[in-house]
């Protein structure tokens, strides 16, 4: 018995660190599928899109936040449309967390 508390412990800790990663790629699936076309693959939009946020802007990346992107996904923003019918707030918060590993361009 004192064996199987530790084991479900490290169960329970492994379970979240494998959760916490696919969020990230789940993140990454979903740019990919539902943003990628407007904001481009590396987060620098595509001449279709004339406009949308550039998510390599050095400005852009230190004044946005998780919230603040979530929120601009969830409920949309200029000619972007409101995603909230379509994803998920944790899809939401994997996409948000996602623009934000993109680097700054210099």
């Amino acid at each position: 018995m004192k064996f199987l508390v530790p084991c479900t412990a490290l169960l329970l800790v492994a379970a979240g660190v494998a959760s916490v990663g696919a969020g990230k790629e789940s993140g990454k699936a979903l740019y990919e599928a539902k943003c990628a076309m407007c904001h481009g693959k590396d987060g620098a939009p595509k001449a279709p899109a004339k406009g949308a946020r550039d998510f390599k802007d050095p400005a852009f990346q230190k004044e946005a936040t998780v919230a603040s992107i979530s929120a601009a996904i969830a409920d949309g923003k200029g000619k972007m449309p409101p995603l909230k019918s379509r994803l998920n707030a944790d899809e939401i918060k994997a996409v948000a967390e996602y623009v934000k590993t993109f680097k700054p361009a210099k």
